[in-house]
């Protein structure tokens, strides 16, 4: 399930975010060791970037809700918080070392997936990092979710600019629906 640019408008004036739950996730703490340049994309009300902001990393975000960035300026001056769309991001070539994605993709129609791979790659530095966050297909089927991915559709879109470094499983942490099976991929852009 994609959506759409009012929904979002609508569901963060309303607190309807069931994917917001205030704190980063495990693997992203985990991982914020090496400061550096990085992007946050899909970043909703702000929480990982500015979770990577205080580890001394220099941090634009983004996301396509205007609420979501009004409500992320708010609660941080240490992030360059903009309204920008995943596929035709606001930036340079080659301008990040690290990329945050915390359930930005797999929200996404599969129809846009090799756009937003391209466009992610297009403004990361070689070697950079990649750590995203997604649904995985062993998650039983609900359409109030995301799209579910496989490895094996992992793998096959994101290995054309990427070296998978690991897929492995998760726990979507979800404050209103609860938790669900995901996957937590780290990958590193080809040279």
């Amino acid at each position: 399930m994609e959506y759409t640019k009012e929904t979002l408008e609508k569901m963060y004036k309303e607190g309807d975010t069931p994917w917001d739950y205030g704190k980063p996730y495990k693997e992203l703490i985990e991982f914020a060791n090496n400061p550096c340049r990085a992007l946050d994309v899909g970043c909703g009300t702000g929480t990982d970037a500015i979770f990577l902001a205080q580890r001394g990393y220099n941090v634009s975000a983004i996301d396509i809700s205007e609420e979501a960035i009004k409500i992320a300026k708010s609660r941080s001056q240490e992030v360059d918080f903009r309204v920008a769309d995943v596929l035709n991001l606001p930036f340079e070539d080659e301008t990040f070392e690290f990329v945050n994605d915390n359930g930005c993709f797999h929200q996404l129609d599969s129809s846009k997936w090799n756009k937003f791979i391209k466009e992610v790659a297009r403004v990361m530095k070689p070697k950079a990092k990649y750590l995203m966050k997604c649904f995985s297909d062993e998650e039983p089927h609900n359409p109030r979710l995301p799209y579910r991915l496989s490895k094996e559709t992992i793998r096959e879109y994101f290995s054309k600019y990427f070296n998978i470094i690991y897929i492995k499983p998760t726990v979507i942490e979800g404050k209103i629906y609860g938790d669900h099976k995901g996957y937590s991929c780290l990958m590193e852009k080809k040279i």
